[in-house]
């Protein structure tokens, strides 16, 4: 198990500061997300003839992907023990796997309270974040990141 330091003080065996850093990351990652399916739903359209449901779905996996990377690179350095139980490759692989499982709750959800219940489209992405949030820290822990 590699060392966790931060500010000086190593927080390698405790949880709750692992934890905390997992929300801070969690956190700026569905920042980057609400903010690239803000600008996805709002200014992908030019010149494309999308329905509300296409454009949102489109813009959902857009901005989940791209902030999946960010979390996952984040993620690493200062939560997950990267590389203690798989090798990079095969890590890299569930990650995206454990994500794309998360997608599609992500679409699901998206679908759901936009097209089937009316809601409007960054209040679903917001509460659909939250829900999805639960899966990815608890398939993170328990199946790819423990030692």
């Amino acid at each position: 198990m590699r060392r966790k330091v931060l500010f000086g003080i190593d927080y390698t065996d405790s949880e709750l500061i692992k934890v905390l850093l997992y929300l801070f990351v969690g956190g700026t990652a569905a920042l980057v997300e609400w903010a690239l399916f803000y600008i996805f739903l709002h200014y992908l359209p030019g010149g494309l003839d999308m329905s509300l449901t296409a454009l949102t779905m489109t813009a959902t996996a857009l901005a989940f992907c791209l902030s999946t990377l960010y979390h996952y690179f984040l993620g690493n350095v200062l939560v997950f023990d990267s590389g203690s139980r798989y090798d990079k490759g095969k890590e890299l692989s569930l990650v995206f796997l454990v994500s794309m499982m998360g997608l599609g709750f992500n679409l699901l959800l998206m679908y759901a309270f936009v097209s089937l219940l009316g809601w409007q489209p960054m209040l679903s992405k917001v509460l659909t974040s939250c829900i999805v949030v639960v899966w990815n820290y608890l398939s993170r822990k328990k199946w790819i990141f423990r030692s």
